[in-house]
This record gives structure tokens, sequence and C-alpha cells, in this order.
């Protein structure tokens, strides 16, 4: 899904894909096997209504792709107060009809922590470029400073204040720069077996023509389940509530644009040997918005394979 995929470049640029890592190593805290891994990805969706958010369009109408993913990370091995993370991911969606929807994103990252004691302080780098049907689309560049505390076993918060430059190859007008403060808890009900997410973010966008300038929130809850530790069957139900209020009318509708994002994704995840995992998603997203163009519903059903080495 077009707008999925580029949507989930965004998100993690904004820092809310990357959390699950903090907590996991807060918990359980382990020497790394290995300082590089490379993870290889393939899948297959049917997208409902393939669109870009982004680019304010739908189509309204479905079709299949074929989904390919690459990344490589380092990450400091041994003990110590300093980590140091980074890496590169590659991802390609090719679809069988709509060719104008094919996403290509290229991303890098950078992750800098220190461990004060009570608390780990570090910040993030990244920089991501989306292609739209072979062509320049999206640059993004962000810097995110953060500050995480295991409580207990049980709890563990983060927060982190993001700065992001967004440029359209295709319409400079469009081009922002977006501020954002979030916040994560985790509560460990039985270790990571079982646990919940409650996450909360607050953006602020500003861009070159006024009338994308806007201000939202966003409300995340995900409840993490381990359903059988031996085979590590892993059930993910996340539910994510987004608003966006724009400051100034929209040219095509003469009014305030106003935005209500509602997605539910529902996700299984097993091993099917050493290092290979298969992942079976489903997605509903519901928009609802005064701008005809992105005032839609769709489901997203996909299969997608995974190797670590």
């Amino acid at each position: 899904m077009a707008a999925t995929r580029i949507n989930a470049v965004l998100g993690a640029v904004l820092g809310t894909t990357t959390v699950v890592a903090y907590a996991q190593d807060a918990v359980t805290p382990t020497a790394q096997d290995r300082a590089v891994t490379i993870n290889l990805g393939a899948g297959f969706e049917y997208d409902s209504n393939v669109a870009v958010l982004e680019l304010d369009t739908s189509t309204n109408a479905g079709d299949r792709a074929a989904l390919l993913d690459f990344g490589v990370g380092y990450d400091k091995p041994g003990a110590g107060r300093f980590d140091v993370q980074a890496g590169y991911d590659f991802s390609q969606s090719l679809h069988d009809d709509f060719d104008a929807f094919d996403v290509r994103i290229h991303r890098g990252s950078a992750t800098l922590s220190y461990d004060l004691g009570r608390v780990d302080i570090g910040a993030s780098l990244q920089h991501a470029d989306a292609e739209l049907d072979g062509s320049d689309f999206l640059t993004l560049e962000q810097v995110s400073p953060y500050l995480s505390k295991l409580i207990g076993q049980r709890l563990f918060l983060r927060f982190a204040y993001a700065h992001s430059d967004k440029e359209f190859a295709g319409n400079p007008n469009r081009g922002a720069t977006a501020d954002a403060l979030s916040s994560d808890v985790y509560v460990f009900v039985n270790g990571l077996t079982t646990y919940l997410l409650f996450g909360y973010r607050d953006d602020h966008e500003d861009a070159i023509d006024p009338q994308f300038d806007y201000g939202g929130n966003m409300y995340r809850v995900q409840l993490t389940k381990r359903l059988n530790r031996e085979r590590e069957l892993t059930l993910r139900t996340s539910l994510r509530v987004e608003n966006r209020d724009y400051k100034y009318p929209t040219s095509s509708i003469g009014a305030p644009r106003r935005d209500d994002r509602t997605q539910l994704e529902v996700s299984l995840e097993l091993p099917v040997g050493e290092r290979t995992t298969a992942q079976f998603v489903y997605e509903h997203a519901n928009n609802r918005s005064n701008l005809p163009s992105v005032d839609f519903a769709e489901d997203v059903l996909s299969v997608r394979f995974r190797a670590r080495f």
C-alpha cells in the first residue's frame, strides 16, 4: 500500500517504530551475537484502495503488490554505558495495475546513547528518500534527542523531541519543517511475553504553502503477546488515532481542512526456520476528512517472509 509504506517512513523518522528495541534491551540486556546484521524480506499484499496520503490522492480501487526489503544494521558489541547503532534500509513495492503508485524507499539512520544510571539519554539521526513511480518524490531528514528510564521491571518510559525537514520534488511549496513531542509508556505484564504500549505524539508542521500548515495529535495503544514461548509466535494488536487541524483554508474546498484517521492493525509472526520468520498482517484504515480525495476507508492484507543473518 503506497499510503501505508510512505507513512511508515514518516513514522520511523518520527521515532514511533524504534522504541521496542530500547524497551527490550532495558528489560533483558544481553550481549550481541554479532555487530553487523543483514535482513532480507519479500512478500505480497492486497490493498482495497491504493492511495498516497502525502499527495492527497486515492484511486478508489484495489490492487495487488509484491514487496521487497533489504536492511543492514550495526550495533556496538559488548556492554558499556555508551552505545552506537547505525543502519540502512531499502524497500520496494511493485503493483500489478497501478504502476504509478510503486514506492521505493532508501533510509539511513544512526543512534547514539549513553547510560547515566538513572536515565538513558541519546539522539537519533535519520535520512530517508522516497521515490514514486521511479521518480524522486519525498526527502525527509530528522534529528531527535530523547531520554528513557526503566522503573523496576514493569515500566519503561521514553520521551523524545523530533525536528524534521520534508522536501517534495514535484511540489516544492509543500516542503515543510515539523516539530513533534512524543512519549511512550511500556507496561510489562509478564516480561516480554505480554506487554502494553501507550503512545502519544503532538505534531506541528509549518509548510512553505500556508494551506498545508497543521497541528495535530496521535494516540496509540498496542498489545503484544507471545502465544507459544518455544516457537515464539507473536501476536500484536494496535490501534492508532490521529487528528490534524489545518490552520488556513485549503484552496480546493475553500475552508480549513480537518483530518481524522483511525488505523487498526493485527499481525501474527512465527518462525519458519532458524533465521526466517513469516508475518501475516491485516490493517483497516478509516480516513475521514472534509477534503474529499482523502476521505476513504481501506483494508490491507499482507504476507511477508524475512531472513536475518
